[in-house]
This record gives C-alpha cells, sequence and structure tokens, in this order.
C-alpha cells in the first residue's frame, strides 16, 4: 500500500454501501484543484471583461447616434462574455455529476 492511498474497505462493506447509494469519494490532487481554481478565474475574467466591454461599446454606439462602426469588436465581446459564460455552466454541471 502506498501512503497516499488509504486503507480499502472489506467487500461487504462496499457492497452495503452500494446498496445505500453511498459512492466513495476520490480525493482530488492539489495540482488537479489549483488547475481548476485558474481555470475558473480565466473564464470569470473574460465574461465579466467582455460584458463590460460590450456595455462601452453600447455607449459608443448611442454617442455616435446608432451607427456601428465596428461589428467585429462587438462580436469579438460577445464571444468573451459566452466562452466565459459557458465555460463556467460546464464546470458546474461536471462537478454537480460527480
Amino acid at each position: 500500500m502506498d501512503k497516499e492511498q488509504p486503507a480499502r474497505k472489506p467487500l461487504r462493506q462496499r457492497v452495503a454501501d452500494r446498496k445505500r447509494g453511498i459512492k466513495e469519494v476520490k480525493p482530488v490532487s492539489d495540482k488537479m484543484r489549483r488547475a481548476v481554481k485558474y481555470l475558473r478565474i480565466a473564464f470569470l475574467t473574460s465574461q465579466y471583461l467582455g460584458l463590460i466591454l460590450l456595455l462601452f461599446s453600447l455607449g459608443e454606439i448611442v454617442t455616435n447616434g446608432y451607427q456601428i462602426e465596428n461589428p467585429n469588436l462587438i462580436i469579438i465581446y460577445s464571444m468573451m462574455f459566452l466562452m466565459g459564460r459557458f465555460g463556467i455552466m460546464i464546470m458546474k454541471s461536471v462537478n454537480m455529476f460527480k
């Protein structure tokens, strides 16, 4: 047995736990926890930055008399927001089904 792996439960205990619906939780490594933390920060930053930049571009459109000068920037800002939003949603759904 490794020091990192705990001793395994007896077979009877595992079968009884499975019948009761108790799932065995595997510990998450520090490296994986850190990677998920940074990925979540990146998605949140992308989401909020895209939303703020969309707000500023909307203000620019209104001040120019509702003339869109650069629609590509609006597309990029929208994609930043959506990428962050869907990334967070996927991360939450993966954790929900564990």
